[in-house]
């Protein structure tokens, strides 16, 4: 049992948090929190009753008695007033995983407190339990998480089922190491993974560039495009995987333009997150995508890209594409179509 005084000690602080451990006297701040329906609809079907929240807040002391960790209690440095409660707990689907989790009363939200609170937690949990990843969920409809998890760190891998809401989750995952890379297929549960990554390469590449084309690739809109892209049957797809984070993509189609033939293949999408730039993985899902597009009976590949994007440019044309004279306009930049005999 957790003494009154290990209560009262805070172990983790942050420039506006302070941290400590659950008590069985803490029941009405863990019914501000949990007994809250604002706080938990995205994460249960229905509000907790006061014995629902008095079974999870014993559950948070046995963890820490347990594993040394938990969801903790959380205060504001300045006023001591209990604010929620941010912590980690071991994930049961992966060996040397833990789960991040905030949950914050809604007086608090659009604070910064969220991504404060998280950072520090994931920063201990890293230090103190020998874990290699963090891992962390949220409803599909919670874009304030998702947001606060893009500015953590973590990067989306496939969507995991959450029995407490009966709905398939996007998943995060962040790293303590260096992770192995490979290759694979994918599929609608990694939609939003694979946006992710599409937007903020979009963002990183084009927004000194062209920043209209930035604005109109919002990150719903590339959750919406790959949604569209993943039900066509004929695209020819492969993702680039960092342990199971989702890091990069390559998509073959039949080409979509009018004045070409049916022996025409089409390099729809290719984009590496910024964090693995630099080390080989385009060149390999670029080769892999020909080789998918030559299986398809293609002879010839083609591929847009805007001309301001010299980077591209010259990754494409060191692979053997060539201008083929035909060009296009588009957010206010002009884009060139190259070509490349398969």
């Amino acid at each position: 049992m957790v003494s009154q005084q290990q209560a009262d000690t805070f172990f983790l602080e942050t420039p506006r948090l302070k941290f400590r451990l659950w008590t069985p006297d803490d029941l009405k701040s863990a019914m501000e929190v949990w007994g809250d329906p604002q706080v938990t609809r995205l994460f249960y079907k229905n509000p907790l009753t006061q014995e629902q929240v008095k079974a999870r807040l014993e559950q948070e002391i046995a963890y820490a008695q347990s594993v040394g960790l938990q969801y903790w209690p959380i205060f504001e440095a300045d006023t001591m007033e209990h604010v929620g409660c941010c912590g980690l707990r071991p994930w049961p689907r992966k060996a040397r995983a833990l789960e991040l989790g905030v949950h914050l009363k809604p007086k608090y939200w659009s604070k910064g407190y969220a991504t404060e609170a998280g950072r520090a937690a994931m920063v201990y949990g890293l230090q103190k339990s020998g874990a290699e990843v963090i891992t962390a969920g949220h409803h599909p409809d919670n874009k304030g998480s998702r947001n606060a998890l893009l500015k953590l760190g973590f990067l989306g891998g496939s969507m995991v089922y959450y029995d407490p809401t009966g709905l398939h989750h996007p998943w995060y995952y962040y790293y303590g190491a260096t992770q192995p890379f490979s290759e694979g297929p994918f599929n609608l549960n990694d939609r939003k993974a694979l946006a992710i990554v599409h937007h903020t390469a979009i963002k990183e590449t084009f927004k000194d560039l062209i920043p209209a084309y930035v604005e109109a690739r919002s990150l719903d809109k590339c959750e919406e495009a790959w949604e569209e892209l993943i039900n066509r049957r004929d695209a020819a797809t492969r993702a680039l995987l960092h342990g199971d984070q989702i890091v990069g993509f390559v998509a073959g189609i039949r080409s979509k333009d009018d004045d070409v033939g049916d022996n025409v293949g089409e390099i729809d999408r290719i984009y590496l997150h910024p964090s693995v730039w630099g080390k080989g993985h385009g060149t390999r899902l670029l080769q892999w995508c020909e080789d998918s597009l030559r299986k398809k009976r293609f002879s010839l590949a083609k591929l847009w890209v805007f001309e301001a994007n010299e980077r591209a440019r010259r990754f494409y044309e060191r692979h053997g594409y060539k201008p083929d004279g035909k060009t296009k306009e588009a957010f206010g930049a002009r884009l060139l179509r190259y070509e490349k005999q398969l």
